[in-house]
Order: structure tokens, then C-alpha cells, then sequence
């Protein structure tokens, strides 16, 4: 039997790996909505093909503000993926307290509430995920390792009134050099097509509607805008772990330089254009324009016209599940750490994978909480059973807990989705600070350790060892010390739900409140404490791998592939860690 369940097991994975490998979230879906513009081009329109673009494109692209209700948009963006992932800018979005997506349909401009999956600082991009279940007309993603200067692209994005506009230019350069405030920005294509700070965050296209990349309007030292873009080789080696990218047609090298408008559509553009007052941004309108940041000689000359341009940082290399070895390599580490760390105290590892999926991966809270979940089910699930083996987990005291751990971490997660990102960022650097100063004052100040124990009378001693064998005939109650908690329902509120809450808020395991609560609060020595906290929070992470994966997919926020996969890279490492860190718990002295 246990072979035969290896056997199926291995099948499982293979399968899940092919599919993830082969997959198209389009194919299940029939009718316009499953096309990209590309494919929507070719068999829906019969026009002139500049204009045939004009009448298309504009469906993908969408407007991104904050979320009031007469909020504006404050930059464009580009739907990438039929479910309603969105690439916009990071600069534009990094200090909205909420995020809503305005696209336009035949009935007119809906708004969907959205979310931020994952943040590339250093192309300034963010992948945002509208809050619904709806299938929309989306980019398929250009192959521009052959772009070249001169070669024809149009850049579109929304102004004000959510309507579309668009410039028909020419590729100036290619891995041009852009700064933004302290980053240094590589890898980017100079186009004269973006002209506006309201294509900034919009789509870069080619002749046959693919993505070229995204647009980043940038204020030159003529005061002019100048516009660059992030190609999207860079986006799909960022993103394609959270995104099945569908790839697009190669941009052909050779064409013209310039092109004239098809016939119909010069009086269209020229009505779009006027709308944001021609050539230059309108003032007061500017708060998305990177300011007086451009570099100097950012036209490479190196680069000759016809060459193709080939980066090499974010083309080809092996790829396993949309990751990289390099990030899979990171990522295990991380877990790695996360496990040592939370094995040795059942406290802390949380807050090291969190910060660093946050930091260092640039995920966002939606995507690490069920990530974090399923992570803590394996790990503590294992921590768990060792512990129980050792007889260390103290039942009578721990089952009363498990209901109000499960009540705290799925209120803890709805509230931890209402504050946002950048609060649970903020509080989780605060928690992290404080615990971390608890830690230095009991090292500095022992005062509960087993080592530091104050030597106690003759009489004292007579007198506690007959309270302990009171206590083991069952004739007695142990005598109140430290805060004293009533019984019953209140003492398991106190002992088991902070933990849950702090769980689903921050996307932690909880042990750093549960261990001290079992200790200074419930008055258990610390080895006790530690292996009552793994069953707590085994049983939290899995009510809150529950809610997490019902409510983000019932809210099309989440796919199962993506947190599936992360998780999937990161348990293996976390286990281990796990299991070295349980090593130390009982080899180490206590401080």
C-alpha cells in the first residue's frame, strides 16, 4: 500500500507539473471573451490594420485609481490575462489605501475593486488582480527580442474621462536607462509614442496588437514628456509565476519608418489628443510623471539599426513552474530559514517567510497568506506529531484553545484584507520589533527561564511537594501564580484566540503570541508551551488555508495554481528547517 501511494503521488505531481507547463487558462472558455487582441484581430476584424487596432485595443486597456467613487484614474494599465490580472506601474499605485480598476464595456465604464499580487520594484511594475470572476479581452505578449530602432508601435491609456487614447510611433532605442528617485531602471525601450502622463502604466503595442511592454512617462530636461518602456520579455520573466502568460506573434524587423494613419481615424486621433492638450501633460495633471529623472545619452548607440536586441538577464535560462532557479534556489532558502527558526521556538519563522516573500519576492498579501497556510499545515502538522511523541503536548489543555484559534485566524484574515498591504507591512515590521525586544530584555533579565530558578527553603520545598502530589491523586488544584484567568470559556478566549488573530492578519504561524501566552499567561514551562503552540497553530493554518482559497476564489482573486506552486517550492524547505530547528529546541540551553 505504501508504495502504491508513492506511486500515485508521483503520478499526481508529474501531472500537475504538465499542466502547469501546458495549461492555458483561455481554453476552457469559448466566445469573444476567451480571445486576446491579437487573436480577436484576426478573426473578428476586416479593416485597414493600423485602424483595425484603434477599434480593438482599447477593451484591454484600463484605467487604475484609488478607490472612492469619484476617484479618477492615476495611471493606465494593460489586462494581461483573461481572469483579470492587470500590469500597471508601481509608482502610480504604492500609495493608494485602495485599488479599483475602471474598463470599458458596451454598457458603459465598470469599476472592479483590485488587489496587488506581486510588485517588481525595480522596473517599477505591480500585477494587480480585479476583485471578480468575469473573463475579459486581454494582451498576448509580443516576442520583442527582435526589436529594433525604428520599428513602428502605438501607445495607448486612458485620460480623466476613461476615454482611450493612443499615438502611433517608432522605437527610439533599445535598453535605454532610466532613473526613479534611487533606482535605476535597465532594460527599457525609448519610444516618441508616449507622449502623456496618462499612458503611463498603459500598454506599449506592435501592428498586430501584442504587448511590447509598458509605458513609463518621464519628464526630460526640456520639460517635455519622454517616453519609456518596460519590454515584456522583463514582464514575463517577473510574472509568469503568477501569470500563464499567452504568447504573441514575433515583432517583425524591417518595417517602415513611418506610416500613415488609416483613412477614418486621423479625426479620432486628433480628438484624443486634444483631450489631454497636446504634446505635454496638462498642469496640475503631472503626479504620475517620473520628474527630472531621465539619464542623459540614455540612446544606445551601441545598438545598431537592424540589430536585435537580446537581454540576456531576463531571456531563456531554465524555467520550473513558471520560476526561475535562481528564484526556486531563494525561495527554499527563505523556507529553509522560516523552518529553523519556527521548529526551534514555534515562533518567528512566519515573520521571516512573510517579510521576505514581501521584501525580497515582492508578493503581495492575497497570494503569501494561502502560501503561508499551507506551508504551516505541513510544517507544524510534523512539528505537531514529534511533539505528541514526546509526549510534550499537554491534550486536556490544548483542545479547549483549537476553537478560538479558528474563529481568530479567519477573522484575522477578513480583517488583515481590509487594512491592506501596506498596513499588515507596517504592523508586521512594529510586531516583528517587539517581540524581537521582549526577546533582548528576558536574555538581559531572565526572570522565567528553567536555568535561573531562586533557590528556595526547606519548608518551601516540603510545602510544594505536597501541593504536587495533591495534584497527582487528583485531590487538589494547583494554586494560582502570575495572571490569574478565570476558567472555562474566558481562559480559552485569552490563551487561543490572539493567536488566530495575529495569524490571519499578518499571514504568521502565531506561536510568537502563543508561546509567551502559554508560559507567563497559562503558566506552562516553555518546552510545554512550545509543543501545546504547534497544535494550535497546525489547526489555524488550516482553517485558514480554507477561508483563504474559498473566499479568493469565489472573489476571483486568486487561482489555485499560483499559491499551490509557491507553497509547493517552499514546503520542502521549510520541513527540513522545521525538523532542525525541533533538533535544537532540545539540545540548546534554554537562552
Amino acid at each position: 500500500p505504501v508504495s502504491i501511494l508513492a506511486f500515485l503521488i508521483f503520478v499526481t505531481f508529474a501531472w500537475g507539473i504538465y499542466l502547469l507547463d501546458h495549461y492555458d487558462e483561455d481554453d476552457n472558455f469559448h466566445g469573444a471573451d476567451d480571445l486576446s487582441v491579437g487573436q480577436f484581430l484576426v478573426r473578428n476584424i476586416a479593416m485597414p490594420h493600423v485602424q483595425r487596432l484603434y477599434h480593438t485595443v482599447p477593451p484591454a486597456v484600463v484605467g487604475v485609481g484609488g478607490g472612492g467613487v469619484n476617484a479618477g484614474p492615476v495611471a493606465s494599465g494593460a489586462i494581461v490575462g483573461a481572469n483579470g490580472y492587470v500590469i500597471t506601474t508601481l509608482h502610480s499605485v504604492s500609495n493608494l489605501p485602495e485599488i479599483s480598476v475602471q474598463v470599458a464595456t458596451t454598457g458603459g465604464i465598470r469599476r472592479f475593486p483590485a488587489q496587488v499580487v506581486k510588485t517588481i520594484p525595480g522596473h517599477d511594475l505591480a500585477l494587480l488582480k480585479m476583485q471578480t470572476t468575469e473573463k475579459f479581452l486581454h494582451f498576448r505578449m509580443a516576442d520583442v527580442q527582435t526589436v529594433v530602432p525604428g520599428q513602428q508601435v502605438f501607445a495607448f491609456g486612458r485620460n480623466m474621462a476613461g476615454a482611450p487614447l493612443v499615438r502611433q510611433g517608432l522605437v527610439q532605442s533599445a535598453d535605454a536607462p532610466l532613473a526613479v528617485g534611487a533606482t535605476q531602471i535597465t532594460h527599457l525601450l525609448r519610444s516618441d509614442a508616449v507622449y502623456s502622463w496618462e499612458q503611463t502604466g498603459g500598454p506599449l503595442v506592435n501592428a498586430q496588437g501584442d504587448l511590447v511592454g509598458i509605458n513609463i512617462a518621464a519628464t526630460g530636461p526640456t520639460g517635455k514628456v519622454e517616453g519609456f518602456t518596460v519590454p515584456a520579455q522583463v514582464i514575463v520573466s517577473h510574472l509568469q509565476d503568477v501569470v500563464r502568460f499567452k504568447k504573441g506573434s514575433a515583432t517583425a524587423p524591417g518595417q517602415p519608418q513611418t506610416q500613415t494613419v488609416a483613412a477614418g481615424s486621423t479625426n479620432w486621433w486628433s480628438k484624443a489628443r486634444a483631450v489631454v492638450g497636446g504634446p505635454t501633460a496638462i498642469p496640475g495633471m503631472g503626479m504620475n510623471v517620473v520628474q527630472g529623472n531621465v539619464v542623459k545619452g540614455n540612446v544606445a548607440p551601441s545598438i545598431p539599426s537592424g540589430m536585435p536586441f537580446i537581454d540576456t538577464d531576463h531571456v531563456g535560462g531554465a524555467k520550473i513552474g513558471g520560476y526561475s532557479v535562481a528564484d526556486i534556489v531563494g525561495l527554499v532558502m527563505l523556507a529553509l530559514a522560516a523552518g529553523v527558526t519556527g521548529g526551534m521556538m514555534t515562533m518567528g519563522g512566519g515573520v521571516l517567510q512573510v517579510a521576505g516573500m514581501m521584501v525580497f519576492f515582492g508578493y503581495g498579501m492575497y497570494l503569501i497568506r494561502p502560501v503561508v497556510f499551507l506551508t504551516n499545515v505541513v510544517v507544524y502538522g510534523a512539528a505537531s506529531l514529534r511533539n505528541d511523541k514526546a509526549q510534550l503536548v499537554q491534550w486536556d489543555k490544548v483542545k479547549p484553545l483549537i476553537p478560538w484559534g479558528i474563529a481568530g485566524v479567519i477573522l484575522g484574515y477578513f480583517i488583515g484584507n481590509a487594512i491592506g498591504d501596506s498596513v499588515v507591512g507596517i504592523l508586521l515590521g512594529l510586531f516583528a520589533l517587539i517581540m524581537a525586544g521582549k526577546a533582548v530584555m528576558e536574555i538581559l533579565q531572565p526572570n522565567a527561564g528553567e536555568e535561573t530558578a531562586e533557590s528556595i527553603s526547606a519548608a518551601e520545598a516540603e510545602d510544594e511537594m505536597d501541593e504536587l502530589m495533591a495534584l497527582a491523586d487528583g485531590t487538589s488544584r494547583p494554586k494560582a501564580s502570575g495572571l490569574a484567568l478565570p476558567e472555562g470559556h474566558a481562559r480559552s478566549a485569552v490563551l487561543g484566540l490572539p493567536m488566530g488573530l495575529f495569524s490571519g492578519i499578518l499571514g504568521i504561524s502565531g506561536g510568537v503570541i502563543e508561546v509567551p501566552l502559554q508560559r507567563y499567561v497559562g503558566r506552562i514551562s516553555l518546552q510545554n508551551a512550545i509543543a501545546n503552540s504547534s497544535v494550535l497553530v497546525f489547526w489555524a493554518s488550516v482553517a485558514g488555508s480554507v477561508v483563504a482559497f474559498l473566499h479568493g476564489s469565489s472573489t476571483g482573486l486568486i487561482h489555485w495554481e499560483a499559491p499551490v506552486t509557491l507553497a509547493l517550492v517552499m514546503i520542502p524547505g521549510a520541513y527540513v528547517g522545521g525538523i532542525i530547528g525541533a533538533r535544537l529546541m532540545r539540545v540548546l540551553p534554554v537562552r
